[in-house]
């Protein structure tokens, strides 16, 4: 199963996973890079202001072929209650995509998954296969090995189908 990962992570957090993910997997990793949210409080409350106005910022990322692919899994972290703006950026920009689209979210715990996801099925062309959510805390106390693992084992399994 060929996998390629697209994230975004403005503080490390969905890095993690992401590269948690890539090892388990023998992924290929596209970051996005956004310069608009990088650094410190006043980036973190900008990138806030523009998730409620919607406010889609430029976003640099290398190319891909998707029908190289399998499996693009995304991942992104939760801005109050939407995909990060840099993934929406990236959606929004309609990429060709494989059948096969899994995400992972990680959150602070204040806004609920849910509502992420929905988005994100909005937004994406074919079906979300699988999704699963990491919780800041789980991530940063590095409790998050045995769900990685359980994830990318259903995904490996749902390919030989």
């Amino acid at each position: 199963m060929r996998t390629l990962i697209v994230f975004y992570s403005r503080t490390g957090t969905t890095a993690t996973i992401a590269k948690s993910l890539a090892n388990r997997l023998d992924a290929d990793v596209r970051e996005i890079g956004c310069g608009r949210y990088a650094g410190g409080l006043l980036h973190y409350l900008l990138a806030g202001y523009d998730s409620v106005r919607g406010n889609l910022p430029e976003i640099e990322m290398t190319e891909f072929a998707a029908e190289q692919y399998d499996l693009v899994m995304i991942g992104t972290p939760i801005w109050t209650s939407h995909p990060s703006l840099p993934v929406r950026t990236f959606l929004n920009r309609k990429p060709e995509l494989p059948a096969r689209v899994a995400v992972f979210l990680t959150h602070g715990g204040h806004s609920p998954p849910q509502t992420c996801i929905d988005e994100l099925a909005e937004l994406l062309p074919v079906p979300i296969e699988a999704k699963l959510t990491f919780n800041s805390a789980q991530v940063s106390d590095g409790k998050f090995a045995d769900d990685v693992a359980d994830f990318a084992n259903e995904l490996e399994s749902r390919s030989h189908r």
